[in-house]
């Protein structure tokens, strides 16, 4: 496969959807009821004051059929939520990483310290209603600004290291580079996907045998409409000692990503100056996709705070003339657990 066949190939991967807040649902219905049994309920009762300590890991696994081609811990670190103001009405908290526990030698050549980014600066203030259920970010722009000045030392060493044959390869390097590194996207791994999964059930009510289906519609920044996902979320168990499990999955309808993503690449090419590559679109065109996401959270319900979470999002390619099937796996777990594994 062609340098920028590769490149193509993988930014199906790197630009996925992300698991944030805000996304639109629709469609609403229970699709399991059982009234003979209780319910659950999950409210948060924090104190101003309050902190909790998570390790915080990103896991990446990559898959040509059944071999494991790549595998990288992409985080592990201690985070801490701090209630910072409770009233009857909200809560005021942050969320930091106080703990780096991922040794790397990738950044010994990037000349980070020039951009002088504080803990505080790194640091995000969000609020919540009476039951713990995300309202807003305080400082989202600030921390993204502050990330993306990261990011931008890391997208010029790149660029710099990144062998073209000729400068419209190179233009389309930097565009997708530009797409797939930059602060908003880093946001989104760093804080949103953990937040938005921490605060997932916050305000939930539910029977104990009842299973909510919904839409959910998630933009992808390659497609003109955002995914369309079918979800499931239901409570898959509940202990004596008030701890409950629910688990959600929701099933991207992928039908549409081949026909918008032939024609970000066709464009991304005209724009950088390059000829069409009518075998290439052929194959990109034919690309059949699909993105699934499965989670589990346990919530302590005495206090509302999760004590474990676990995120898997599955995306899968397989060419429609190739046997060849390549599955990425991303893995976001928060645990209250902090010992080393």
């Amino acid at each position: 496969m062609k340098p920028l066949s590769k490149i193509f190939l993988a930014i199906a991967f790197l630009c996925s959807v992300n698991i944030a807040f805000g996304q639109e649902i629709s469609d609403v219905r229970w699709v399991s009821r059982d009234t003979t049994v209780g319910t659950v309920q999950v409210v948060a009762y924090w104190k101003k004051g309050e902190k909790k300590k998570y390790r915080a890991y990103k896991l990446d696994k990559q898959y040509k059929g059944d071999s494991l081609t790549s595998e990288k811990k992409i985080m592990d670190c201690i985070a801490e939520f701090t209630v910072t103001d409770s009233t009857a009405d909200s809560y005021d908290l942050t969320f930091k990483i106080v703990e780096n526990k991922l040794v790397s030698t990738a950044a010994g050549d990037l000349n980070i310290a020039q951009l002088n980014i504080r803990d505080e600066d790194l640091t995000l203030h969000y609020t919540t209603d009476a039951n713990g259920t995300f309202k807003s970010f305080k400082n989202r722009a600030e921390v993204e600004g502050k990330l993306e000045a990261l990011m931008n030392v890391i997208r010029q060493k790149q660029k710099a290291t990144f062998k073209a044959n000729n400068e419209a390869e190179q233009k389309v390097f930097t565009t997708v580079l530009d797409m797939t590194a930059n602060g908003k996207i880093l946001f989104s791994r760093m804080y949103e996907t953990f937040l938005a999964q921490f605060h997932g059930v916050h305000g939930y009510r539910t029977g104990i045998n009842d299973t909510l289906n919904f839409q959910e519609a998630i933009p992808h920044p390659l497609m003109k409409k955002p995914i369309q996902f079918d979800c499931y979320l239901y409570v898959a168990a509940l202990d004596t000692m008030g701890i409950a499990q629910f688990d959600a999955e929701k099933f991207g309808n992928m039908e549409q990503f081949a026909k918008d993503y032939t024609a970000f690449l066709k464009k991304t090419r005209e724009d950088s100056g390059l000829q069409a590559d009518k075998k290439m679109e052929d194959q990109m065109a034919n690309l059949n996709m699909e993105m699934d996401t499965y989670s589990t959270i346990l919530m302590d319900l005495d206090s509302g705070w999760p004590t474990y979470l676990k995120l898997t999002r599955s995306t899968v390619a397989k060419g429609a003339k190739e046997e060849e099937t390549i599955t990425k796996y991303e893995i976001w777990e928060l645990d209250n657990d902090l010992e080393d594994r």
